[in-house]
């Protein structure tokens, strides 16, 4: 690894916790604050779709800006929109004007999102990719638990000394969203780095269209992984209250078990990025995917709470373990110049699994016990860790243990 490359791989991986510090601290306050405000749970709930939808409309838009001008640019812009939508939706109380900030903050995250994996592969040496997409998601894991507990906290501190439930909500979102906007800081340097978008570096427009031969590996994978990030959507929405109907357990109690698992599993990810870069990602992805459906079918089948959390924390490394592999597998199967079409593709695989996990999860859950749809998910996530070994296997171009090296849209220098 050059010093020039870890330099802008760690101003990159600090940029990403200091982005997620306005994301957690609104995921995890941002109900209370509508409720302060008077709110019910249709504002909430609609506020969270404007989010998502946000999201949605950034997915392509999001793909071909990072393909044009470069992920660095982008995650300065991500930044922007993220920033002020998180901001404005601490400062707004009308309806109106909280689903707008959700729309502008669901725009900022998913063009984060989109341009996080282009430019992990350009700022990471290839001996050092593996580890860096790995790296990146534990980051983002343990530093979001933090995130939340230093919301909750001094939010109640703030309510403690005198000051109104809102009020002290408002303040806790704002600070988070300054902590957003602050990441621009360390991204800016890497936009002024980066080469100007060049237009013979962009592929000509064939009849393939957007399943052109250089992305046609990529494109014929997203099937699998689509199948395989069903598995776990299905169950993850759910596992909070099947430990409270099921195992008895206070929801303070399962607070805790839940972020001592989310600290457990930024370590595991450490060591997953070892494995991957010691031996190959291919390797650890399957490491990851066939832990899945053992894990959540056992977990169905538990009976003692100590089992249960045991296995939930194992169930629960697969997902994040395995999902930095395969960005780094359809990445480093695609020329740098649709790398940012391709991380669209796949993120909004995260979508449509996540949608279509949570909304059936319910149905099932509504008419059956949590054990069928444990069951159901392991078989899921079986299916979809086969597909993904038999595609990965299928690259014509992959080599065992590295990657194609290819040349970085940045230009060398100091960070």
């Amino acid at each position: 690894m050059s010093a020039s490359s870890g330099r802008r791989l760690a101003r990159v991986l600090t940029g990403n916790v200091l982005f997620g510090a306005g994301l957690f601290c609104h995921a995890f306050l941002y109900n209370f604050y509508l409720e302060a405000l008077g709110h019910d749970e249709s504002v909430m709930g609609l506020a969270a779709a404007a989010l998502t939808a946000g999201g949605l409309c950034a997915l392509v838009p999001a793909g071909r800006l990072v393909d044009r001008y470069g992920p660095a640019r982008l995650m300065v812009g991500a930044v922007l929109l993220a920033s002020a939508g998180l901001a404005a939706g601490a400062l707004v109380e009308l309806p109106g004007p909280i689903y707008a900030s959700a729309f502008a903050a669901g725009l900022g995250t998913v063009t984060w999102r989109v341009a996080t994996g282009p430019i992990l592969m350009d700022v990471a040496d290839g001996s050092l990719r593996s580890r860096a997409f790995s790296w990146n998601v534990g980051l983002l894991v343990g530093s979001g638990a933090a995130w939340m507990a230093l919301a909750g906290a001094g939010s109640a501190r703030l309510v403690a000394g005198g000051l109104a439930p809102e009020a002290a909500y408002r303040t806790a979102l704002l600070v988070g969203a300054v902590g957003t906007a602050v990441a621009g800081a360390l991204f800016a340097p890497l936009a002024r780095m980066a080469a100007p978008a060049a237009q013979h570096l962009r592929p000509e427009r064939t009849r393939g269209g957007w399943l052109a031969s250089d992305t046609r590996f990529a494109a014929r994978a997203l099937p699998a992984v689509l199948v395989w990030m069903l598995a776990p959507a299905l169950v993850a929405p759910f596992l909070n209250i099947y430990f409270n109907r099921v195992h008895a357990l206070s929801v303070e109690q399962i607070g805790v078990a839940f972020g001592l698992a989310h600290a457990g599993t930024a370590l595991v990810l450490v060591l997953s990025g070892e494995i991957a870069a010691r031996g190959s990602p291919r390797v650890a992805l399957a490491l990851w995917t066939l832990t899945f459906a053992p894990a959540v079918w056992l977990l169905g089948a538990a009976h003692g709470v100590e089992w249960a959390l045991l296995l939930y924390f194992v169930q629960g490394i697969a997902s994040p373990a395995a999902n930095p592999l395969i960005d780094e597998l359809l990445l480093s199967s695609t020329p740098p110049e649709r790398h940012g079409a391709v991380s669209s593709w796949r993120n909004a695989t995260t979508e449509v699994a996540g949608i279509a996990g949570a909304a059936g999860g319910g149905l099932i859950l509504r008419a059956l016990p949590f054990g069928p749809l444990f069951t159901g998910a392991a078989a899921v996530g079986l299916a979809g860790a086969v597909l993904l070994l038999l595609f990965t296997r299928s690259d014509p171009d992959r080599q065992d243990g590295a990657e194609r090296e290819r040349p970085s849209r940045s230009r060398p220098g100091p960070a």
